[in-house]
């Protein structure tokens, strides 16, 4: 009788917490650029106590993990296919094996329907990995809070890759909801991350985490961008709890 395929889980993570700043490079930028990023990025978040995350391509995840071990570099996205025979597929296991803290889901630019959403997150979470799933609405982060996957990142498509400029009145809101139906669940912010004060902004309305990709990717020198950003976000977050505290 065939065995079943061993299921190799991943090791113990340490926590990822608030506050937190993602960028993902997309496929805008090869190996040796992602690694200077991806240092300088893991440097500014041991020095402003950020919790760093890159979301890079699958067959970068392990150099970029050797690069910046005290990051939490998550994949892209994942395929649903068990162990087997299938080829071009990328399974949440080989995510493991390469090194990934976790994988997003559910990008405006790579969708998954409802099945397929509930799915991911059930195959990531049995395997140890964080999982970061995209919502484009407030009905779309409520029907995502009851699956508590580790980050909820709310990105209106209309502002993804522009400058998002003043205050995101939404935040208090939907952060209240979640905080009332799932408190386990760290709630992002983000789409039209431009400049650090967006990120600062962002932060200071109450976010756990926001991120960017064109903000520093497209900076004439994106490692020190990133230090900028990672800082504005640790102000904000701040800022914020300051202001509760008043």
């Amino acid at each position: 009788m065939d065995s079943e395929p061993v299921r190799t889980a991943a090791p113990a993570r340490r926590e990822l917490t608030a506050p937190f700043f993602e960028i993902g490079p997309k496929n805008l930028l090869r190996l040796p650029d992602i690694v200077a990023v991806s240092v300088a990025a893991q440097a500014a978040g041991v020095r402003d106590r950020v919790c760093v995350i890159l979301t890079v391509p699958t067959a970068l995840i392990a150099p970029a993990k050797a690069s910046a071990p005290d990051a939490f570099i998550f994949a892209q996205g994942m395929d649903l296919d068990d162990l087997g025979p299938s080829v071009g597929r990328v399974l949440p296991e080989s995510l493991v094996d390469a090194g990934a803290d976790g994988v997003m889901l559910n990008h405006d630019s790579n969708p998954l329907d409802p099945a397929q959403l509930r799915r991911s997150i059930r195959r990531a979470q049995d395997l140890g990995l964080m999982t970061m799933v995209c919502a484009g609405d407030e009905a779309e982060v409520l029907g995502l809070l009851p699956l508590h996957p580790t980050i909820v990142l709310f990105e209106p498509p209309e502002l993804i890759g522009h400058a998002g400029g003043a205050d995101r009145a939404w935040i208090a809101h939907v952060n209240a909801q979640a905080r009332a139906l799932a408190p386990d669940v760290l709630m992002m912010h983000a789409g039209g991350v431009g400049t650090p004060e967006d990120a600062y902004r962002i932060m200071r309305s109450g976010a756990d985490g926001t991120g960017s990709t064109s903000g520093v990717l497209l900076d004439e020198s994106p490692p020190r961008a990133a230090a900028r950003f990672i800082s504005a976000a640790r102000r904000g977050f701040d800022d914020h709890k300051n202001r509760g505290e008043e």
